[in-house]
């Protein structure tokens, strides 16, 4: 799977291709993301035992050997087999301890439960690949995805590898907008979140409003000054404008799957 790439991934694939009539390329006319070229592999997947791995090597080939191996001892009862590290070692403590806050967020908000690292490199039985297919949004998140469909599965741990070469394009902000996506994709509750706290703060502001009342009409006290009606309204202001855009986060994916536009377009197969 190329997804548009710009150095010669192309030109290597085509020499392993000459050697060996198995390796098949799928080339993007563009970049188009992780999750759409891992929906195309899946697509374009015939076999009964599918996997999914990243080029970059850090999650090591030779353990799919080992999830074959696992796959024929449970009789085909296993539809799913996932690799997971042991420990965020060689991640940033930055990167690592927002990585925990994400997940735990996620399993308070959401009800498909994510379990921290947990890799996309895994083994799909046929039967759970027909359900992913049949999944056909335009935001995915595939790590829930995988939860959400169910079947047995079992998970293989391993230690951290480092990177043979380059350096990742994950950087904080990318991985921050794919935390935004897989919560907002499997969970309501952050609606729900902002109809709680719009009932809280008409109470509060209920009980205040009554408060002043009463401390004036009895006591004759003058409403105090300005600072506190400023610092009000820019508090509520700045919440108002945080919850219409958690509200907006919802309203633009049904728009964008509205519009039911291609995840992705194929330049060739070869």
């Amino acid at each position: 799977m190329d997804d548009g790439s710009k150095d010669n991934t192309i030109n290597e694939i085509k020499k392993l291709q000459a050697n060996n009539k198995n390796i098949k390329l799928i080339k993007f006319s563009r970049n188009f993301g992780k999750e759409a070229a891992m929906l195309a592999g899946l697509k374009e997947s015939k076999s009964i035992l599918t996997c999914i791995m990243d080029c970059d090597l850090q999650d090591p080939p030779e353990l799919l050997l080992e999830m074959i191996e696992k796959y024929k001892n449970s009789n085909g009862e296993l539809k799913l087999i996932t690799a997971k590290r042991r420990d965020r070692s060689g991640d940033s403590a930055f990167r690592a301890f927002f990585s925990e806050v994400f997940y735990k967020i996620n399993n308070i908000l959401s009800p498909i439960k994510l379990e921290s690292g947990v890799r996309d490199f895994r083994l799909i039985h046929r039967d759970a690949l027909q359900c992913i297919l049949q999944i056909n949004e335009y935001h995915r998140f595939s790590k829930a995805i995988f939860e959400f469909i169910g079947f047995q599965k079992e998970t293989i741990e391993y230690d951290y590898i480092e990177r043979y070469q380059g350096n990742s394009k994950w950087n904080f902000l990318k991985l921050f907008l794919y935390a935004i996506e897989g919560i907002v994709s499997f969970s309501t509750i952050p609606l729900k979140i902002i109809t709680l706290i719009g009932f809280v703060i008409f109470i509060l502001s209920s009980i205040y409003g009554i408060h002043i009342m009463i401390n004036t009409l009895a006591f004759g006290n003058d409403v105090k000054g300005y600072p506190s009606i400023v610092t009000l309204i820019a508090f509520f202001g700045g919440l108002q404008i945080m919850l219409l855009g958690i509200i907006g986060e919802y309203i633009a994916r049904i728009y964008e799957q509205g519009k039911n536009r291609p995840h992705y377009f194929i330049e060739y197969i070869s």
